[in-house]
């Protein structure tokens, strides 16, 4: 389970380091007017010097969160490699291909093959990540986090791959490929361990096809032009270290837990966890396009109902076609299960609105909790409203969500207007402009070109 909640944590934080900042920005109808004049006064000089420093800070900042973007892909990777060791198709494999390394030469040319060997494995992985980024652009890439049909790609990838980790079908490459890559891998020398290290990827495949999709969807859509090829890397890493690291010592293959039943236990678990993933990709469509059929509270349901499953099924409850017979509850199984249904507990108060500050980056916006008992009656918001005497329509509010409790403008001048008749700052959104520019609207379009033509 600790890789499970890593897996949560990782996640989150490139989901929110992906996220375009809503923290708003406050002008006043004087400042706004004071920052004008002063802008048309100003001399050239001086307004270039400004908007090239301003130019560098967004590129320092857009630098930090890309770094701390790869960063935590490159863990996600390390975690999935890890999780994919302990597959079906892979852990067997370890005492054959180590025993293969170790015969007939001494400990310095088994580790020399087995370090070879783990290379060969980084290359062709980080290799793949590099073909995505080629193939889509940078620019498709970054676009990926708010596109509908990308993500509904995405959300039905995941769903193809948890129903293969459920033992539904098995996703395998061609016989023909296993074949060739093999007959190479005889040749021996050089080209033969890494034909031997490709043998290994297809054959593998349908272990470590899931999580390899699933980290390639999710370091596209975080923007990071290197993320693909980073996430690869991590995960091609921790692939090779365990083939590296029992080559270099044998004596601790003994100590090795025979395989058995619990490797397709490893597959299931993560296959319920491919499910509950794929739903953010859902959740994405639906808000990119204002659906309201996947609120707050549905993925919720969905989310409990999923992990209380993997909780009975880690408690033996619940058995699919694979499964071994399984006589007797391991204890490190009954802890996982204590976890994942503690877990699950955990979700339920947000049916009614808790905020659930751990997993809030999956989850849609608070906004689209239909049924809310937490959130301070959002009767402040209203409150000021009525005392100000606008609680009219505003323009564009049957096109946009808002926030609970309050009634936002969505037209610059209406807002401006409103603001000036009330003496009240005005708060903009950053999102908002991501958010237009994306669907192709443009409703703070006066805004735009005011503060353009006033900074000239």
């Amino acid at each position: 389970m600790l890789l499970i909640m890593a897996t949560l944590f990782i996640s989150s934080i490139v989901t929110a380091q992906d996220t375009v900042s809503t923290a708003g920005i406050t002008f006043s109808q004087s400042g706004v007017d004071s920052v004008r004049q002063a802008t048309v006064q100003a001399k050239p000089e001086k307004s270039k010097v400004v908007a090239k420093a301003a130019k560098q800070k967004s590129a320092v900042t857009k630098s930090l969160q890309d770094k701390g973007s790869l960063w935590a892909i490159f863990i996600a990777g390390l975690l999935g490699g890890f999780a994919a060791v302990l597959m079906p198709c892979i852990f067997p494999m370890l005492p054959l291909t180590v025993s293969y390394f170790t015969k007939g030469t001494g400990r310095g040319g088994a580790v020399g093959k087995a370090l070879l060997y783990g290379l060969s494995i980084i290359v062709i992985y980080v290799v793949v990540g590099l073909l995505v980024t080629i193939i889509f652009g940078p620019d498709a890439l970054n676009n990926m986090s708010t596109n509908g049909v990308f993500n509904f790609f995405f959300f039905l990838l995941l769903v193809l791959f948890g129903a293969s980790f459920l033992g539904a079908f098995e996703i395998s490459l061609p016989n023909s490929w296993v074949n060739k890559m093999d007959a190479n891998a005889d040749k021996g020398g050089l080209a033969g361990i890494f034909f031997m290290a490709a043998t290994l990827s297809l054959v593998s495949f349908s272990c470590t096809g899931p999580i390899i999709g699933g980290l390639l969807a999710e370091a596209s859509t975080t923007g990071a032009l290197l993320g693909p090829a980073v996430g690869m890397f991590g995960f091609a890493l921790a692939l090779a270290i365990p083939f590296a690291l029992f080559a270099m010592f044998p004596g601790l293959m003994q100590s090795l837990p025979k395989s058995g039943g619990w490797l397709n236990s490893v597959k299931v678990v993560l296959g319920f966890l491919e499910l509950a993933f794929s739903l953010k990709f859902l959740s994405n469509v639906d808000l990119a396009y204002h659906w309201h059929w996947f609120d707050r509270e549905i993925f919720l349901v969905l989310w409990i109902t999923i992990f209380a499953l993997t909780g009975i099924y880690l408690l033996g409850k619940l058995t699919f076609s694979l499964d071994s017979p399984l006589p007797y509850i391991p204890v490190p199984r009954l802890f996982l299960a204590i976890i994942v249904l503690s877990f699950t507990m955990y979700m339920v108060p947000g049916l009614w609105g808790a905020p659930l500050k751990s997993i809030s980056a999956f989850l849609p916006p608070q906004a689209t909790q239909d049924f809310d008992l937490y959130s301070p009656g959002g009767n402040n918001g209203s409150r000021a409203i009525e005392k100000d005497g606008d609680d009219r329509p505003h323009k564009y509010a049957n096109l946009f969500d808002k926030p609970k409790g309050f009634n936002p403008f969505f037209d610059y001048d209406e807002g401006l207007a409103y603001a000036k008749k009330v003496h009240k700052p005005v708060t903009i959104p950053l999102f908002s402009f991501t958010f237009f520019q994306v669907l192709g609207l443009t409703p703070f379009r006066n805004l735009v070109n005011g503060l353009s033509n006033g900074s000239r």
